[in-house]
């Protein structure tokens, strides 16, 4: 932890995720988030060179609800071994009443 300075948010997912496309800060994280909040920002950082991965460590699925996108795999890596998870509701999951 002596390495992690700060942790912020800019706003919305689509201005953190440009931030890191950027080179203006390594890495940003959310859990809960929705497909429609990181479908853009994910193909932006990614043409950025970036990374993006599950909050687990794994391949990024956009409707898992869950995204480090990072500035290099190993900044991912550190965030991923930082950060507690959960698992929200699937964006593609059948609504339930």
């Amino acid at each position: 932890r002596e390495n992690l300075l700060h942790v912020r948010g800019a706003g919305t997912a689509a201005i953190n995720m440009c931030l890191v496309a950027s080179g203006c800060v390594e890495a940003y994280y959310e859990i809960g988030i929705h497909v429609w909040d990181i479908a853009a920002g994910s193909l932006i950082v990614s043409e950025a060179g970036g990374v993006l991965m599950d909050v687990e460590g794994g391949e990024m699925d956009l409707m898992s609800r869950r995204i480090v996108a990072a500035n290099s795999r190993s900044v991912a890596e550190r965030i991923v071994k930082e950060i507690d998870s959960y698992s929200p509701q699937r964006d593609d999951a059948p609504l339930t009443q």
